[in-house]
């Protein structure tokens, strides 16, 4: 209670002499006037409310400032409510006025109640608008009381917790007054001191200036304080000021490293040891101070310690420190001396679940050398590690699946150990965790155990590929990138395929990860479709989602293209190959045509490739109608026995295309009687020529001019009975099609081709077998058409005609008895790639298209190197005509 100047009487009236009476004629008496005491007596007031306090701050005696501010300070040290209370009375600023008087003990108590209202945030906030700061740190000084060291610094602590303050607390040089603070002997300034100290070096820049004042070495030997607030401060600073690799060698020369490892072997500071191992991590990172600490046995007694420890929170910190200090190699080589890794299985059989996630986290940055790898499989890591992938905690469950894909990665030993434990189902289970990062880890150990063929046919027959939704559709990118991962890791095997295919919902969401803002995801997605599309089938359903359509704009985005996307398109189109040629209009000599293939003209920009099906059940239109080859046979001859091995083993047939599935999707009607009915008259149709053949010299075909005319004749008139029959039976099949959808039929003209021409070429040479093939070519597209009579030909009426027929814009080949360069050229190529004929297919524009040959020269004996041919299926049907030549521009492009 301030003590006030109380009056302790009242005051007495004043005594006035009375006038002197003189007597009649006498003098009046004269009297010496009282002194007056203007003296004022001290008042005592009784002061009940802290406002009337505040009052008295405004006064100019020193003993009423003293008695206000001592009343003020126990007022505002008892709730941040009454700190507030007294700010909005007015006495921050009055305060801090006070701080500047010339009593000491006037400044003293000011600085008191003014360091105490810093407590409160929302003084602090009005505190950072007034310029107070210099005039704090200027009251760090030896010449003033403790207690203004003492409350300066409580100020400044608390205004450095706001990151604003520090950068200008920080500009005004005020480490070396509080690293001279550290060493005073009042607990409550070193605390104060170091507290502000380590909020400080927040910032970066004042770790190296701490080092440059000499300030570690007085912050190190607090850390055996009696006050564990003071060593916990101690240990944060500490641990900040060992980012920096200069200060780490500061701290191992001045023997911070020995003093650290001796302060957590004291059992009676064990409540502060996490503190000091969560700064020792920091010191760890660095190989020269592991390996002082090594050679000083300090490690073997941190392993020991980690070991024995009671406290759950200490061993975590132990085991968080190792992990830390592992990831470089040099380190963990030095741990694996120490045998951390059994350390750190060890800790797992806990009952502490975050010193088991410690572990993990330890156990999976080890995982990261081969040689760890073993040791941990040794100490039963792997056992241990999938019991911890079972466990409730989520957490647990992400950091030991996340070392357990470390600890599979190249190591087959640790897969047949996964195995062995029963943790492939453990692994299944977990790609429909909670956590979309346990889903990922599940992911990445799934895929390294897929390199051994026996665990991955294990894990394919225990449903892998069903749960693959679950990571494909979370929203964790990197969980779908994994997804993806086990995708083109597993997609090698046909079981994996045949999976996908009955899982419908995986492509569709393997697809729309192409779409990903993530780099990893759409490469690995990219990647997952280029093993895929091995599988036909599957590269149908791909190219059914759209993926075609979202790769190529991929390729035209300079971001997001990569060897990937190109990798990925290229896939698709070599498996569908009527893709390609509409997208590409291009088809090289490997790309081998099978049944299903077609042509429904280039892809326009922005347009979409459409399937059989779906041109099939459009409405009969008056744009050019899409070409179709569709002829199965029962006994495919291979191709060396066909050409007499005249074809190179570089170029081999694929059993089945995209093409081929694609067209047999839809149900063919009535195929397999057509196949019968056509085997017999096939088989009819070509005895007689074998025998006509074996006439001829070394088995080249002669062909007279006047005997084809005739058997054109005859051919001719064969075709125009089997085209009414056909038209007969189409008709009525179309009208059933264009209600149920779009089903196919067997082109009996297409295969009459191949058994028909097929004789002839046989034994001859590739030259002669090509020349042979144009002409064929020729004869059953109208034949041969000069150039001026090209736009005249009407082959236009023909084919909506036959469009007409059939009521559809789907034509077979076969049935095309007029065409030119295009319709020529789809039909050379069908056939050359069914007789073992290497040649390309090339659109053009203005329905132009051309077939390109490679063909080796020969004269005297002599080989020439093989060159590239255009061949002449219209003007002069077999010639061979130089690729880039001007003949050969001629003929492919309109003049």
């Amino acid at each position: 209670m301030v003590k006030g100047a109380k009056p302790t009487s009242s005051a007495a009236p004043a005594k006035t002499a009375a006038p002197a009476t003189a007597g009649k004629g006498g003098k009046p008496r004269q009297q010496d006037e009282k002194a007056i005491d203007e003296t004022f007596e001290p008042l005592k007031l009784d002061i009940k409310g802290a406002q009337t306090a505040v009052v008295c701050l405004q006064s100019t005696e020193d003993s009423v400032l003293i008695r206000a501010c001592d009343a003020l300070f126990k007022y505002a040290e008892k709730s941040d409510a009454n700190k507030l209370m007294l700010h909005e009375m007015g006495a921050t600023d009055t305060l801090f006025t006070l701080t500047h008087h010339e009593n000491q003990i006037v400044q003293r108590n000011a600085t008191m109640v003014f360091g105490l209202l810093s407590a409160h945030p929302d003084i602090r906030r009005h505190l950072r608008k007034i310029d107070c700061i210099p005039h704090m740190i200027s009251l760090l000084t030896p010449e003033n009381e403790p207690l203004t060291n003492e409350f300066a610094v409580y100020w400044l602590r608390y205004m450095c917790s706001d990151y604003s303050t520090k950068s200008q607390v920080l500009s005004l040089n005020v480490l070396q007054p509080l690293i001279r603070l550290i060493s005073e002997a009042d607990p409550d300034i070193k605390f104060n001191s170091l507290s502000t100290i380590d909020h400080i070096l927040d910032d970066f820049h004042a770790r190296s200036l701490v080092r440059e004042l000499n300030g570690i070495e007085p912050i190190l030997n607090n850390l055996k304080s009696e006050f564990p607030q003071i060593t916990e401060t101690v240990c944060n600073c500490l641990q900040k000021l060992a980012t920096d690799p200069f200060n780490r060698a500061v701290i191992r020369d001045i023997g911070g490293l020995d003093k650290m490892i001796d302060f957590i072997g004291i059992d009676e500071t064990k409540d502060v040891h996490v503190h000091c191992l969560n700064a020792l991590a920091n010191l760890l990172e660095d190989t020269e101070c592991l390996d002082l600490i090594q050679s000083n046995g300090g490690l073997k007694r941190l392993m020991q310690f980690v070991q024995d420890s009671v406290v759950p929170a200490v061993q975590a910190a132990a085991a968080k420190a190792i992990g830390r200090a592992a990831r470089k190699p040099q380190n963990r080589k030095i741990f694996a001396e120490q045998d951390a890794e059994r350390a750190m299985v060890f800790l797992l059989l806990s009952e502490n679940d975050d010193v088991r996630i410690a572990a993990c986290q330890a156990l999976a940055v080890m995982a990261e050398s081969m040689l760890s790898r073993e040791t941990i499989r040794n100490n039963d890591g792997i056992l241990t590690l999938v019991q911890m992938m079972q466990k409730e905690n989520p957490r647990l469950r992400e950091f030991s699946t996340l070392a357990m894909s470390n600890l599979t990665q190249s190591n087959p030993n640790n897969i047949r150990e996964l195995q062995d434990q029963a943790g492939l189902d453990v692994l299944i289970g977990l790609l429909n965790d909670e956590k979309d990062t346990t889903k990922a880890y599940a992911c990445v150990t799934l895929a390294n155990c897929s390199t051994d063929q026996v665990v991955r046919t294990n894990i394919l027959e225990k449903g892998l590929i069903k749960n693959l939704l679950a990571p494909l559709q979370a929203s964790y990118e990197l969980a779908q990138a994994k997804a993806a991962m086990i995708l083109s890791a597993f997609g090698i095997d046909q079981k994996a395929r045949e999976d996908i295919l009955k899982n419908q919902a995986i492509i569709p969401h393997l697809v729309s990860l192409l779409k990903s803002n993530h780099d990893e995801v759409r490469r690995n997605t990219c990647f997952a479709i280029t093993v895929l599309c091995v599988e036909q089938t599957i590269a149908i359903e791909i190219l059914r989602n759209g993926a075609l359509e979202i790769i190529r704009d991929l390729n035209t985005s300079e971001s997001r293209k990569s060897k990937f996307t190109e990798m990925a398109l290229q896939k698709i189109l070599d498996s569908h190959l009527s893709a390609k040629y509409s997208y590409l209009g291009q088809l090289e000599n490997n790309n081998i045509t099978t049944d299903g293939f077609y042509d429904m003209g280039p892809v326009r920009e922005g347009g979409k490739f459409l399937t059989i099906e779906e041109l099939g059940t459009e409405e009969v239109n008056d744009r050019r109608p899409i070409l179709l080859v569709y002829a199965p046979e029962k006994n495919v001859t291979s191709w060396s026995a066909t050409t007499g091995g005249s074809y190179g083993d570089d170029i081999y047939r694929v059993p089945s295309s995209s093409d081929d599935i694609l067209s047999t999707s839809a149900t063919p009607v009535k195929g397999s009687e057509s196949k019968e009915k056509l085997s017999t008259g096939v088989s009819g149709r070509n005895a007689k020529t074998p025998k006509s053949s074996s006439k001829e010299k070394e088995g080249k075909i002669s062909v007279d001019q006047s005997s084809r005319s005739k058997k054109d004749k005859t051919s001719d008139k064969r075709d125009s009975s089997e085209d009414k029959k056909h038209s007969e039976r189409e008709s009525s099949e179309a009208n059933a099609d264009l209600k149920a959808g779009y089903k196919q039929t067997i082109d009996q003209d297409f295969q009459m081709y191949l058994d028909e021409i097929r004789p002839q070429i046989s034994k001859v040479p590739l030259s002669e077998q090509i020349s042979t093939l144009a002409r064929f070519v020729s004869e059953k597209m109208g034949g041969t058409i000069s150039s001026d009579d090209v736009s005249t030909f009407g082959y236009e009426v023909a084919m909506n005609q036959l469009k007409a027929e059939l009521h559809s814009n789907v034509v077979p080949i076969g049935r095309v008895r007029k065409g030119i360069h295009a319709q020529r050229a789809f039909l050379f190529k069908s056939l050359a790639d069914r007789i073992g004929i290497p040649c390309t297919l090339t659109r053009g524009n203005y329905n132009r298209a051309w077939n390109e040959v490679v063909v080796g020269e020969s004269s005297g004996g002599v080989r020439y190197p093989a060159k590239t041919w255009i061949v002449d299926l219209l003007h002069e049907p077999g010639r061979l005509i130089l690729a880039n030549s001007s003949d050969a521009r001629s003929y492919t492009i309109l003049n």
